[in-house]
């Protein structure tokens, strides 16, 4: 009977991160441009016959780096796309403030129920911000004549020693 125990634990893949009944579904990369504004999804999915307990909190607390600005740090069940829902989803609306790649922290707090009890569930995650620089674009004088529209000069570059 041991060998039945050990050729189930054996059958799992090394690298699964999925719970058993639930799983936090983030986006692990948002690319944004500097000073706009990107969404960042966060939904809870369950497996058939389990929800997220609608008695009890759902908690969604988030820390981001300097760099990024977000409306809320802590969202409840009030805050999702569909309140109602068996299983939340969340749109957190993140601003890029400064380039580079900056990290959200969450700290996800719900009770996972069955039909007959619930389990607390408390999971941390990060995802990334990716903020690219602001983007510049040639400006053409208002003056340049017919002739010359179609042509943009630049100054040739030399090389600092």
């Amino acid at each position: 009977m041991w060998w039945s125990a050990l050729v189930l634990l054996a059958g799992a893949p090394a690298g699964a991160q999925r719970q058993p009944g639930w799983d936090l579904r983030i986006a692990e990369r948002v690319d944004l441009a500097a000073g706009a504004t990107g969404s960042l999804t966060i939904a809870l999915a369950v497996d058939r016959g389990l929800t997220v307990s609608k008695d009890a909190a759902v908690i969604v607390d988030l820390a981001p780096d300097p760099g990024l600005t977000v409306k809320k740090r802590r969202l409840g069940r009030g805050d999702a796309v569909d309140p109602e829902a068996d299983a939340p989803r969340f749109a957190v609306s993140v601003r890029g403030d400064t380039p580079g790649d900056h990290l959200v922290r969450l700290h996800v707090r719900f009770w996972l129920c069955g039909t007959r009890s619930c389990w607390p569930i408390d999971v941390r995650r990060v995802a990334t911000i990716a903020v690219a620089g602001a983007m510049v674009t040639p400006q053409i004088d208002a003056g340049i004549t017919a002739p010359d529209a179609g042509r943009i000069e630049q100054e040739p570059r030399r090389l600092r020693r």
